[in-house]
């Protein structure tokens, strides 16, 4: 028998259960800085299970970017208009969710999998991918200091780009 760790966040729609498992940490994207948007940006899709009444569940899927600089003197959480892990909750619930981040995301194996992942893939490929190899794997060893103190923003566009 597996174990398998999770957590669990009380909000006004239900509980909402996390699992340390790949099918619901993933890695989305990653955007290198540009000229009008000077951090680098990975995106996070975080899948869980919203337990209503004790009596059925929804798998829903949402989503958080992390906005950092190349040397992580800045460290910005940013929530999509839509499909935010932050969104439609309350100041409580917020602070619980940005603690899940901190306290137990980071230090999951699915999250430290998927980084592991990516390093590699930029390893492999043909492209000049130096600095995007060193932002992730500096979030391997992101503190959870490092996430309660960092700012959460709305993201200013579609998370799409």
């Amino acid at each position: 028998m597996n174990t398998v760790d999770a957590k669990m966040i009380k909000t006004q729609y239900g509980s909402e259960v996390y699992v340390d498992d790949v099918e619901h940490i993933n890695f989305k994207s990653l955007h290198a800085p540009k000229v009008n948007q000077p951090l680098y940006r990975i995106e996070f899709e975080i899948g869980y299970f919203l337990l209503k009444e004790h009596r059925y569940y929804e798998y829903e899927k949402n989503y958080f970017w992390l906005a950092v600089s190349e040397d992580f003197s800045k460290l910005i959480i940013q929530e999509p208009d839509m499909e935010s892990l932050f969104g439609a909750k309350s100041e409580d619930e917020r602070k619980a969710t940005k603690e899940l981040l901190s306290q137990w995301l980071i230090h999951t194996e699915a999250y430290k999998k998927q980084l592991n992942q990516h390093i590699n893939d930029c390893k492999k490929s043909n492209e000049t991918n130096e600095g995007i190899t060193a932002v992730l794997e500096k979030l391997l060893n992101i503190s959870a200091a490092d996430i309660e103190q960092a700012p959460i923003e709305k993201l200013a566009a579609s998370r799409a780009f």
